[in-house]
């Protein structure tokens, strides 16, 4: 375990970078949103918004409330619907109401993920324009350049990114902290904002656009997901320290300062955040600030690894490759595919909507709404899982979802400037897990009815005046029957000469297993066992930790010579079906593309035996 003062600096440079680097752009966007003035009444009103943002959705909100609620270590929405979800037979979660608000809030902080590259790195490079107006057509080369170079290290894993990232944040924030103090000394006036009376006023004042600016106060907290997600990669004590000790005072002496230099000079507006660095020292803030925005991605990106990985075992993605980057640190993770995925989004992004003033519509809405469905997941777990009583938390998560779902129906008028993209985006992700969720539960229903039961086929593994000649492993989703031997004649009359082994994995609504409960073996006949499997929905499945687990309860299956038997199913329509037709092709799809078990397990390929099976559903 590192010590507590290297954990902070790590988590500084993987988990704030995004709501560190919100001040490049988040002050212009409120002006945009709401059609405020530079004049006093409205700067000070706008500034007091973004203050009591940062107090009410970080402070007490995430910091205060939500990431008290652990899974074993694990935060993030998706652990929220593990520690609340009531498990069924075979699944941890199942289709519900929850489950899709959830999938829908999750499937947003991917496209959450896909945006903030692309805006906070444009917003970073934009400086260069401000530096010299003849580097302006050099805005989007450089920051796909950037981009590029930023994906490019993700390999690398969170762990090492860390200790490459931390000591760069600490400049950052200790940098906007003094520029901010500054601006703040020279124009003291400013400090008023604090008053929430201030933002009160505002929005009073300016009727619709009072309430619409919430669709840009919301980007002062965007970023404010990655810290309950990247929870199971460094704790939340150094997160905490980490936001107290340094990330809230820089950011509020940051926004304060903008609002400063507005109230100094109007024209500050068009870029107020490079208006705090003037004369020679916009060239390294604009360095910094790049430097910045890639770190800025990367909590997002963490964090969407750290989604994907929870997704898989939750049933509600497609298997895909997942690298384990640290030997020390559980939790950290890198996915190849979605990986390359965002990157090419991002670039897109980038040549596309070519400036973070375009790309602030979209950014916005994608915060909200998961930060709305994060909150109605944590109700649920105050009730079914912590067992509060409603009249404590109906108040509590009514004042949360009051004031996400402000920022929510803000951010919708700007359907048409951006804020489609996290709506799209979301719309083919939920449909894609809802999907496989559905779909898997069906399938593994229809496998176990074309098993043999197992009480019409323990006479068929009793003793025999044969010695068994070798073992069969079964790979199966129920341990209720023998698959194969029904479908495969001469699979029936092997399994009747040799022991045969069926061997379940079973998902558990924990993140991690202690290995002495890896496996539960019970001998059914003198040739017929079955195990039961069991990994966290943080753990990687693999098939040595079942074979020594196996081992210590007496079942040697290390022998070279067993193989391992599992299904090819090839999906038909039934004659009720269960699935809709195009929910049973997209189904199909996506099973013919997901990353086959054995290669999850690292079944080594001369011990497989893969079984083609007709599956009506």
């Amino acid at each position: 375990m590192k010590p507590a003062p290297a954990l902070t600096v790590a988590a500084l440079g993987v988990v704030f970078g995004d709501i560190g680097t919100s001040p490049l752009y988040t002050m212009p966007a409120c002006y945009a949103f709401s059609g405020a003035q530079p004049v006093r009444s409205d700067v000070l009103g706008i500034c007091s918004l973004l203050v009591w943002a940062l107090v009410v959705v970080v402070c007490i909100k995430y910091v205060g409330f939500i990431m008290r609620v652990d899974h074993d270590g694990e935060g993030g929405i998706l652990a929220l619907l593990a520690l609340a979800a009531k498990p069924r037979k075979g699944v941890i979660i199942a289709a519900g109401a929850l489950t899709t608000i959830v999938v829908v809030g999750a499937t947003m902080l991917m496209g959450d993920g896909l945006i903030t590259p692309a805006i906070s790195v444009i917003s970073a490079v934009e400086g260069v324009g401000i530096v010299s107006s003849h580097l302006q057509p050099w805005i989007v080369p450089l920051s796909v350049a950037v981009l590029i170079a930023l994906f490019a290290i993700q390999v690398r894993g969170t762990e090492r990114v860390g200790k490459l990232f931390g000591p760069a944040m600490i400049a950052w924030f200790l940098a906007i902290a003094v520029a901010g103090g500054i601006a703040i000394a020279q124009h003291p006036a400013v400090l008023a904002a604090v008053d929430p009376r201030q933002a009160i006023a505002f929005s009073a004042r300016h009727g619709p656009g009072g309430f619409l600016v919430l669709g840009g106060v919301v980007l002062a907290v965007t970023g404010v997901e990655a810290l309950y997600a990247d929870l199971s990669h460094f704790g939340r004590a150094p997160i905490v320290r980490a936001w107290y000790g340094l990330v809230f005072p820089a950011l509020l002496l940051a926004y304060l300062g903008e609002g400063a230099t507005i109230l100094a000079d109007p024209k500050n507006l068009g870029n107020p955040f490079y208006a705090l660095t003037p004369g020679w020292t916009i060239v390294p803030m604009v360095a910094l600030a790049t430097v910045a925005t890639v770190i800025a991605s990367q909590a997002v990106i963490s964090g969407a690894f750290t989604l994907v990985e929870q997704a898989i075992a939750l049933g509600l993605s497609p298997r895909m490759e997942v690298r384990h980057t640290s030997r020390r640190v559980q939790g950290q993770v890198y996915v190849p595919g979605v990986a390359a995925a965002l990157a090419l989004g991002c670039i897109l992004l980038a040549i596309t909507f070519r400036s973070s003033d375009r790309l602030s519509a979209a950014f916005g809405l994608a915060v909200s709404a998961t930060m709305l469905a994060t909150s109605i997941a944590y109700f649920a777990v105050l009730v079914r899982a912590l067992h509060w009583r409603r009249i404590f938390a109906v108040p509590l998560v009514g004042f949360f979802v009051l004031i996400d779902g402000s920022f929510v129906v803000a951010g919708l008028p700007k359907f048409m400037d951006g804020a489609w993209l996290p709506i799209a985006i979301s719309l083919v992700l939920s449909t894609i897990a809802l999907t496989w969720l559905k779909g898997r539960h069906h399938l593994h229903a229809a496998l176990a009815r074309g098993q043999m039961p197992i009480e019409r086929a323990l006479p068929m593994f009793q003793a025999s005046a044969i010695t068994p000649r070798a073992t069969m492993v079964f790979l199966t989703p129920d341990l209720q029957g023998v698959p194969f031997v029904e479908t495969h004649r001469w699979l029936c009359e092997r399994a009747r000469e040799e022991c045969v082994v069926l061997l379940h994995l079973s998902p558990v609504a924990k993140p991690y297993l202690a290995a002495e409960n890896r496996v539960v073996v019970e001998r059914l006949a003198p040739r017929l066992t079955t195990v039961n499997a069991r990994f966290g929905y943080m753990e990687a499945p693999r098939i040595d930790a079942v074979l020594h687990a196996c081992k210590r309860c007496a079942l040697d299956l290390t022998d070279p010579e067993i193989s391992f038997f599992y299904s090819d199913p090839k999906i038909e329509r039934a004659h009720k079906g269960a699935m809709s037709r195009w929910q049973r092709w997209l189904f199909s799809v996506l099973q013919r593309n997901s990353r086959p078990l054995p290669d999850d397990l690292h079944i080594p390929a001369e011990r497989r035996v893969e079984l083609g099976v007709t599956v009506a559903i």
